[in-house]
């Protein structure tokens, strides 16, 4: 199984070393607790659009 999912925990990290303040992502994935602490480390806020962008 694939979780085809953008953004992972590491990409928040470097987000914010850019000093992104939003981030937005699908939500639902196995990965979406992780993405979600990482933007409350770093005082980021966090939009769960519930939609996926992408095709097979």
């Amino acid at each position: 199984m694939s979780d085809g999912f953008l953004p992972f925990r590491d990409n928040i990290e470097h987000a914010a070393t850019i000093g992104i303040s939003h981030v937005v992502e699908p939500g639902g994935s196995t990965r979406s607790p992780g993405v979600a602490d990482a933007c409350a480390r770093h005082g980021m806020s966090l939009t769960h659009t519930g939609l996926r962008l992408f095709h097979h």
